[in-house]
């Protein structure tokens, strides 16, 4: 039993390795390149206000914009930063949060047009991507204001300093390629290690289903709440894989089962339930293999209770529609 549960723990880690760190070797690798080869120029018109109003770095603030395209590569930027004592760790949770509905628009035309919508059809679709879109809005105006607060007598220190990012002189190609692959091998070398054991961690909890307590409050909550008997099979689908819950609300949908109110009422709650499941099995081993146990579970641990927050305040407003 125990031999299987740890054989099945490494083959979850090591899947789960093998997907993440080659996206971040190759985020880290672009965005020191980026830098080493002063391209960050590019960006300047578009920095320099978001670091102005939200009282962030220029590099935060490049970091903010990066991650539209990459979350990693911005969340390595921020690395960086950290490490050469440019940023504060007050700086990184504030732009982690600020970074959130940029990193959700990097998903618009690859989740939510394919996925989302056809799923659950355009009127639904769209009410729940901009119910996502809407958390995320809210993240970046907390963490901007967060910013504003924290940072008040940071401002000059730090945006002096990371000033130097975007200043970076250009140099030859192939010794940028070379500093960018030097900057990599070391970042790789320190977050890997700590990346694998925290995955390795999470698999074995999921063996011991240690997860699974999360949706036992199912079914006596809908009940409370006089909701359609569907939400409950929509909240547990959506618990285990995300995909499948889209489906099978979409499914109920189209057969009248549930209605539109029902089936965002469903996912929130969903994701209210499995909140701690998801980024304790996502969001923790990045999170604490960039920035380390203290403050990677910091970030992760505001990030999900500002998510949990205004998932529940927008599932009572529903409810009061």
């Amino acid at each position: 039993m125990l031999v299987d549960i740890i054989h099945t723990s490494l083959i979850y880690a090591l899947y789960w390795m093998a997907r993440i760190v080659p996206v971040i070797a190759i985020g880290v690798f672009v965005t020191n390149f980026a830098i080493n080869n002063g391209l960050m120029h590019k960006f300047e018109r578009l920095i320099k206000p978001i670091s102005r109003n939200a009282n962030i770095s220029t590099l935060s603030a490049l970091s903010v914009v990066t991650c539209t395209f990459s979350t990693v590569a911005g969340y390595s930027m921020l690395v960086d930063g950290l490490s050469e004592k440019v940023i504060s760790e007050r700086e990184v949770i504030a732009t982690t949060l600020i970074c959130s509905f940029p990193s959700i628009l990097s998903h618009f035309f690859t989740f939510f047009v394919p996925v989302v919508i056809p799923l659950l059809g355009l009127t639904t679709g769209s009410l729940y991507v901009c119910l996502l879109m809407l958390t995320a809005f809210l993240k970046t105006c907390f963490g901007i204001f967060l910013a504003r607060h924290w940072l008040i007598s940071a401002k000059s220190v730090s945006g002096q300093s990371s000033a130097n990012y975007a200043d970076t002189p250009v140099v030859d190609k192939r010794d940028a390629v070379n500093k960018s692959a030097k900057s990599t091998y070391k970042m790789l070398k320190r977050i890997v290690p700590t990346m694998f054991i925290t995955l390795l961690l999470v698999a074995i909890a999921i063996e011991l289903n240690l997860f699974d307590s999360f949706s036992a409050v199912l079914a006596p909550l809908t009940n409370y709440l006089g909701l359609e008997s569907g939400v409950v099979l929509i909240c547990a689908t959506d618990i285990v894989n995300t995909y499948s819950g889209l489906i099978l609300a979409g499914s109920l949908l189209s057969e009248g089962l549930v209605s539109t109110k029902g089936v965002l009422i469903a996912l929130l709650l969903g994701n209210v339930v499995s909140f701690s499941a998801r980024f304790m099995k996502h969001s923790l081993p990045l999170h604490v293999s960039l920035f380390g146990p203290k403050l990677g579970s910091k970030t992760v641990a505001i990030n999900a209770a500002t998510t949990l927050v205004l998932n529940v305040i927008f599932i009572i407003a529903l409810m009061m529609v």
